[in-house]
């Protein structure tokens, strides 16, 4: 690594750093402020909630990594073109490719640090944190990671093997004990869907009854009215996609397959985070372009506004892309993939004027 490239990587690392810093501060303020309605829940207290923000901040400062690397990179490089240094670069012979060569390196150097987080360390620090939220507020509440969650209402133990994202339950099991305890009934439900005051419904119930000398089967296509388990709960646990590594993920999705359930959210959450970096990589290209462009010479707010615009834009942007893709059916990876590829275009576009 030469010294340029040494004092470009070190100058947009440490601006970086100082930004994501900022911006997970800012995540974990809101978290908890969000956290406060539901203090008193159940055995959810103060220091639950602390904890839980504090569990859920590797999963947060990971989606706000692009954010934060545009910021930084505005910051690092607009600061390095206040003091003229950049022009010096240029009239030293260190053209703009070879200036974006070493700002790229710089976000290599970046992702290298921030991927183990955001695909080893946020997985498992966002299932320990559904887990303590969801024993605290909920009773009689066990949650195993990648194998669903256990429920006990009374006499009646409940597995429930998966929760989509719209709160309905799948691939459900339930145990019926007397007072003994002893197992007097069990039953198997392939869907629940949670109707409002009716309670749950159950779609394909199958249910075993053991009597003294006896044991009887019935079968029925769908049950209306049955309490079933705390549809908040169902909405908490609906996330723990979140809690998977892209490998567990995409074992999560063949699952459902096989189940023939449907996989189309599932599935494009996997591609969004399987091209995360390219959405890196797309930032700093495109703050090369702004910084040798019109933010050259224009003082540190208006550039961190900036930054903060553009993130916001491209977070609202792949929202509704996504949104759109899933209505429309289009294929995951394009619409997981086209955000990005968007960005670079723009970067692109502006990082050639500047040449």
């Amino acid at each position: 690594m030469k010294r340029l490239d040494r004092y470009i990587v070190r100058s947009l690392v440490s601006a970086t750093l100082l930004a994501w810093l900022v911006v997970i501060s800012l995540e974990g303020v809101f978290s908890f402020l969000g956290e406060l309605g539901d203090i008193g829940r159940g055995q959810y207290g103060w220091q639950d909630a602390i904890l839980f923000t504090g569990l859920s901040l590797p999963a947060r400062a990971w989606q706000s990594f692009p954010m934060a690397v545009l910021i930084g990179t505005l910051l690092g490089l607009g600061n390095l073109a206040a003091r003229g240094e950049l022009n010096a670069f240029r009239l030293a012979g260190c053209s703009p490719v070879r200036l974006g060569a070493s700002v790229l390196l710089a976000g290599i150097c970046m992702l290298l640090f921030a991927l183990p987080l955001g695909e080893v360390v946020a997985p498992a620090a966002s299932q320990a944190a559904t887990s303590l939220r969801t024993k605290a507020v909920f009773n009689d509440v066990g949650v195993q990671r990648g194998r669903g969650f256990w429920v006990r209402r009374g006499q009646q133990m409940i597995h429930v093997g998966r929760a989509g994202k719209d709160g309905s339950l799948s691939d459900i099991h339930l145990y019926s004990l007397d007072t003994q305890p002893q197992l007097v009934a069990a039953s198997v439900v392939e869907r629940a869907v949670y109707t409002g005051e009716k309670g749950w419904r159950l779609e394909k119930l199958r249910r075993t009854r053991f009597n003294d000398d006896e044991v009887s089967l019935e079968s029925q296509e769908a049950v209306a009215g049955v309490e079933l388990v705390d549809p908040g709960l169902a909405r908490l646990l609906a996330h723990q996609s979140d809690a998977f590594s892209l490998q567990e993920l995409w074992r999560y999705i063949k699952g459902l397959e096989q189940g023939g359930m449907q996989v189309d959210r599932y599935r494009l959450e996997f591609w969004q985070r399987l091209v995360a970096p390219l959405a890196v990589l797309a930032m700093l290209i495109l703050s090369i372009g702004m910084v040798l462009g019109p933010l050259g010479r224009q003082g540190v707010g208006l550039r961190v506004l900036a930054g903060v615009i553009i993130g916001l834009v491209f977070k609202l942007g792949s929202d509704t892309v996504a949104h759109a893709g899933l209505v429309y059916g289009s294929p995951a990876w394009v619409t997981a993939l086209l955000p990005s590829l968007l960005v670079f275009v723009v970067a692109l576009v502006l990082a050639r004027r500047t040449v």
